[in-house]
């Protein structure tokens, strides 16, 4: 029996319907490469809840554990895809050593991928990491396991472990060939039919290089999926699961040509893209199969841009602009509720910078409709290993909380001049220029049901009893009829909490 797990996230800002997509990828090509293994998949949201208190974590987990004893699988995967997951990931090894110390634990995701010597440097508890794109390590894993060998130096590319004190790295292997790609095998999960919300990606990796992001550092380049295997896989995901509303997990999203087959399965997309990279035009032929729309825009000043390597040069920032309000107006004329996402005090910003920003949402607030608009603006993060970081360094004013990789390392003084107070007071302002229309709140609360929710909003006493796990209240349940219950009061609990929705991220971390 083998074992890849979906962990949860400790930032509230993360709590989603947590579909295991990343385990989901490899879990599929292991399957179908090697159909005599025994697998399992779990998503520890999905399956046991997602705790809201110390109490209810620890039940979450010693419900997991009593599983695993009773089990017994002989190697553990679990994915890491987000920094917000790294916390939890590594005390969910701990836990599961302490159940069973020859279970052999191997991580991906992007978090290990980037941070594996600070993950062996923090617990013993983790055997092995899987460096880059996973699926063919992974069944090479796998298969040594299942015949009780230890993977671990035995000639399988981009893998680290850890052994008498140093870290060893095998040598790196050639992008994954989605050719190769398995088709999603749903069965894999304990209960495919629960989730009313799934994402898919119709391509992996990005071209762009923006500074602050992590994808330049695993696939610098774009690949599509195959056109026959992603039409097989939404078949698959409308039969099975019978979800309407499809979130993408591109990096860059640019297959518009699956809509009319989406229309034909009955499913809306909810996606993010590059504003500078998305025709406006194409708007008014997927108004009817599109969700939502979100854009990766982060800030109106060109001095701002330039510093996150957006854009090239003028002429790039003048496309930049005037291709966002273009795809702002025409998403307000077809009624897509739409969000900007934005981020506020970057290493070099100045109040100047805020100001245009400001300025700019203002401009484009002017134009409403009954789609509404989001105007999502939060403090910087600076992430070692990031290009971010080196700037932040090379800067003489900037302040940052240097807290590591398992840090939020916000950034407390961008410029000479701009506090954070001061960063605050901008974000407020521009998050107070969205439209929230119902339309919107139906749409993005379906894709994000706790976004930017303070965690004592998920502990309101106006919460229908079926939102929750246990009498206790303190593990919410994800499952598609809760979320449809906890859906109808969140309009009143959006607005009884409004002041604490505009704060800073980190008075909407769950305090464990």
């Amino acid at each position: 029996m083998i074992l890849l797990i979906e962990p949860i996230s400790k930032n509230i800002g993360m709590y989603v319907p947590a579909y295991p997509l990343p385990v989901m990828e490899i879990a599929s090509f292991v399957k179908s490469n090697s159909p005599e293994t025994e697998l399992e998949v779990i998503s520890v949201p999905m399956d046991y809840g997602l705790p809201l208190s110390s109490e209810g974590r620890d039940h979450v987990y010693d419900e997991l554990m009593r599983d695993l004893s009773a089990m017994k699988p002989k190697g553990i995967g679990i994915s890491c895809t987000a920094i917000a997951q790294a916390e939890e990931t590594i005390h969910l090894c701990e836990r599961i050593k302490e159940t069973d110390l020859d279970i052999f634990i191997f991580l991906g995701g992007y978090f290990p991928t980037l941070y594996y010597d600070a993950i062996f440097l923090r617990t013993s508890a983790v055997d092995l990491i899987v460096i880059g794109e996973g699926e063919v390590p992974a069944l090479k894993i796998i298969r040594k396991l299942e015949k009780g060998e230890d993977p671990r130096d035995n000639g399988i590319y981009n893998l680290a472990w850890k052994k008498n004190g140093k870290v060893h790295i095998t040598e790196k292997g050639v992008r994954f060939d989605l050719n190769k790609k398995a088709l999603l095998n749903l069965g894999l999960l304990r209960h495919p039919g629960a989730y009313d919300v799934l994402p898919y990606s119709f391509s992996r990796g990005c071209p762009y290089r923006c500074n602050f992001c992590m994808e330049d550092y695993i696939r610098p380049t774009r690949k599509k999926v195959p056109i026959r295997t992603v039409q097989d896989d939404l078949k698959n995901i409308s039969d099975i699961s019978n979800t309407r509303h499809l979130v993408v997990c591109d990096a860059l999203f640019k297959s518009f040509d699956f809509v009319p087959f989406l229309r034909s399965l009955g499913m809306k997309i909810h996606f993010e893209t590059r504003c500078d990279v998305m025709d406006a035009s194409l708007i008014p032929e997927i108004a009817d199969v599109c969700g939502t729309l979100v854009l990766g825009f982060e800030s109106a000043s060109y001095s701002t841009l330039r510093r996150m390597n957006k854009i090239k040069d003028r002429t790039h920032y003048k496309k930049y602009i005037s291709n966002t309000i273009s795809i702002f107006r025409e998403a307000v004329k077809n009624e897509i509720p739409i969000m900007i996402f934005m981020i506020a005090g970057y290493p070099g910003d100045t109040v100047e910078d805020l100001e245009e920003s400001l300025d700019f949402t203002r401009e484009l607030s002017k134009e409403k409709g009954p789609g509404g608009h989001i105007f999502k603006i939060g403090e910087c993060h600076v992430y070692p290993k990031i290009n971010i970081y080196d700037l932040a360094l090379s800067l003489p004013d900037v302040v940052f909380d240097d807290d590591g990789v398992f840090g939020q390392n916000i950034v407390r003084r961008p410029s000479r001049n701009l506090d954070f107070e001061i960063i605050l007071k901008y974000t407020k302002e521009i998050f107070s220029l969205s439209n929230n229309t119902p339309k919107l709140q139906n749409a993005f609360l379906r894709m994000i049901p706790f976004f930017r929710l303070p965690i004592e909003a998920l502990k309101d006493d106006d919460i229908p009893d079926i939102c929750y796990n246990n009498s206790q209240r303190n593990i919410f349940n994800v499952h598609g009829e809760s979320l449809a219950a906890f859906r109808n009061i969140l309009p009143r609990l959006a607005e009884k909490y409004r002041e604490g929705m505009s704060k800073e991220r980190s008075t909407r971390i769950l305090k464990f």
